[in-house]
Order: C-alpha cells, then structure tokens, then sequence
C-alpha cells in the first residue's frame, strides 16, 4: 500500500513521499491505457488480436476505477488500516488468541504471496516476452512488451531501452495497484474471522468458571445438638429470636457466592456483547468503503478470466497461463475470505449454546444470563456479509456463477473463432 501512495505517515516528509507516490502511480496508470487504448483502437477487427489486448486493457481500467474510488475515500480507508493496527495487530491476546493470531498470519502469508505470485507472474511474462522474440529476430527488429504507434525509431538504441523501461515500470507498477487493494481486504477479513473465533472461544467458556465453583446444594452433616435447630430460644432479655444455625450460614454462603459468580460472568457477557458490536461496526466500516471496489471487481473478472482463457487454451498462447491463473485465484481468494465472514458469524449462536448455560443456578442472575444468551443468538442468525456494491452477498457462490458465465462466454469466443 505505501508503494502506491495509501499509508499512514506521523511525519511531513513521510506525507510528501506519500503524495509524491500517489502522483506517480496515478501517471503510471494513465500512460498504461493510454498505449494499451491506442493499440486496441489500432488492431480493431482481429479477433485473436484484440482479445489479446482486451486481456491487458481490462487490469488497467480495472486498476484505474480501484485508485479513483480509494482517493475518493482515501481519509476512511486510512483511518480503517490506523483502527485495525491499534485494535486487531499490536493487541495482547491470551494463549488461545495467539494461537489464532498465529493461523491467521499463515493465512495472510498465503494469501499475500499467491495474489502476489500469479499477478506479478503475469507481469513478468509480459516483461520477458518481446525479450524472447528479440533473440529469435537475432538484432534485427526489437519488439517492446506493448506496440507504440509514434513517429521515433523505437528499435534503435537508446529510444529501445528508454521506451522498453518505461513500459516495464508502468506494467509493474499496474499489477501492483491491481492486486493491492484486493490482498488488503483479504487480510482484513481474515483478522475479522480471527475476531469471531476468539469471541467464539469466549462465549463458549463464558460459564466454566461458575460451574467449577458453584453447587446448587452443599450437604451438611447434622449432629445431635441441630436437633431443635428450627425451635426459639429465649435470649438474655427473654425475648424470642431466630437462630441461625450452621445449615443457614452454609446456605447464606452458597446464595452470596452465586450472586458474586454471577455478578462476574454478566461483566464478561457484557464484555463478548461489547465485542460482538464492535465487529458489526468495523464490517460495516468495511462495507462502506470496498463494496464499491468488489462491485467493480466482481464485473471485470468474468471478461478478464474469459479472455485469458481464449488466449491460453484456444488460441495457444501459453504466455497466458500466468494471467488466467491470477484471475482465478484474486476472485477465489476475496470470495473465500468474505464467505468465511459469514459463516464465523453466524457460528457465534452456536458458540453461545455450547456455554454451559444450563448449569448455571436458578437465580435472578443465572435468568438474565439465559436470556441475554437467546438474545446473542437470535441476532446471529443473520450473518454479517460484505456486499458488491450493496447489491449481492460475496460468498463462494459468487465465485462459483463466476467460473459458470465465464464457461459461457468461452463458448460463444469459441464458436466466433471457428466462423472467422
């Protein structure tokens, strides 16, 4: 994220190296559709060409709608990565906690090099090809990685080298925004499946310290002189009093321990109740500021994985493979990460109803820990979900009508291409 210009910075300097940052990738993405646009207006008309092209242009303008949106909402997104570091990745855990902090990091790991893998693969493979075809052409015709259509003798030296390492920085620095924003959220979402887990945890062993210390009955033994432990006696003034006995003060201490018990495990449902909403907030946070990226993410992916498909399967440029495979596996990641959102949090009912609620005693506060417990579950019931666009739940479903439209749309470039 700091390479493209969307970091926190405590300093002056470090917010003018931001700036600067943000001004040079917005100029790398505006030369990039400009030589891919440009190529495209030029080869119109060729099927195998311009699905070619179509496969570079999509990344682009898919990478150009995800840094206008981020600048739109560059104070929020912001003050989301500030909130997430304080709240969820310099906070102190307990064992439990830190084992799932732990898988969590593995996933980030995994997360973050597969998407970093596939795409800057691609890119490389953008980089490398015209490299390959310049030793093959043996010196006589150098090829650049995208075709210029101005009047300068590219081919010669030092025009080559200055227009091939242009291209090289703005093609990787393309990929980089294009992968940026979605690896972010995945490791978002994968910190609030981490949150739902530990306060899984909680819910569940919210009532084992009660149930070790409190019985609902203490036998007493009883000796010969408790016989007449109901009856009067007269006190020094003659007057008639109740006395307690042993049974009584054993009773009295069972009742004073269950109200202190109690009293702890309701500061604890209050805290888990306080968590709870807290991950509502921050999804809603989420929400407000991606759904517009995954709504664009969600449209151009069936076209980038459909046109990439057609150039490495039918038209048998393996120099593909690379871009399919990221395609694939940025929309299976986001999907997967915002279906684990949904189904963690509707695991908190359960979680609720595995506590040891029922061994807690019948007193006023065991009731209102019951029923605050029904109340936890019959809000889980509806899941938290990350939308595209306030439109449809992402969920693995999506990815699944995504591989399915793209099976149609590589059917019909089929059928085109065997009439052409």
């Amino acid at each position: 994220m700091k390479v493209v210009g969307f970091w926190y910075a405590e300093t002056k300097r470090g917010k003018r190296i931001l700036v600067a940052t943000l001004i040079y990738t917005v100029a790398a993405l505006i030369f990039a559709i400009a030589v891919v646009g440009v190529d495209l207006y030029h080869i119109w008309g060729d099927l195998y060409e311009v699905t070619e092209v179509l496969a570079a242009v999509i990344p682009v303008i898919s990478s150009i709608i995800k840094l206008s949106i981020a600048i739109v909402r560059r104070n929020e997104l912001i003050d989301l990565i500030v909130f997430s570091e304080k709240n969820f990745w310099n906070v102190k855990y307990d064992s439990f906690g830190q084992r799932i902090l732990k898988q969590c990091e593995k996933r980030s790991i995994i997360v973050l090099g597969s998407m970093a893998f596939t795409v800057q693969g691609t890119v490389i493979s953008y980089l490398i090809k015209p490299l390959i075809e310049n030793y093959r052409l043996n010196g006589t015709d150098r090829v650049l990685p995208f075709r210029l259509y101005v009047d300068l003798p590219l081919s010669v030296t030092p025009y080559y080298e200055i227009t091939y390492l242009i291209e090289s920085l703005s093609t990787i620095h393309t990929g980089i925004v294009f992968l940026c924003f979605d690896n972010l959220l995945s490791i978002f979402n994968v910190h609030v499946v981490a949150q739902f887990k530990i306060l899984q945890h909680r819910l569940e062993t919210l009532c084992d310290e009660c149930v070790h210390h409190v019985s609902d009955g203490i036998p007493v033994t009883r000796g010969p002189h408790l016989a007449a432990n109901e009856k009067y006696s007269e006190d020094i003034f003659g007057k008639n009093v109740i006395l307690k006995t042993p049974t009584d003060c054993v009773k009295s201490r069972i009742q004073q321990n269950h109200a202190d018990l109690g009293k702890t495990v309701n500061d604890k449902l209050k805290a888990c109740v306080k968590h709870h909403l807290f991950l509502f907030d921050y999804i809603e946070r989420l929400e407000h500021v991606f759904n517009q990226m995954l709504f664009c993410q969600i449209g151009v992916t069936s076209c980038l994985i459909c046109f990439a498909g057609f150039e490495t399967f039918l038209a048998g440029r393996l120099v593909f493979i690379f871009h399919f495979l990221a395609s694939i596996f940025q929309t299976l990641i986001f999907t997967w990460t915002c279906n684990e959102i949904s189904l963690e949090s509707a695991k908190v009912g359960e979680a609720t109803f595995r506590s040891k609620w029922y061994l807690m005693p019948t007193s006023e506060a065991g009731t209102s820990l019951r029923n605050s417990l029904m109340l936890i579950t019959i809000r889980s019931r509806r899941n938290c979900c990350l939308t595209a666009g306030k439109f449809h739940a992402i969920s693995l479903q999506t990815f699944t009508n995504i591989m399915r439209t793209n099976l149609s749309y590589l059917s019909v470039l089929r059928q085109m291409s065997e009439e052409t």
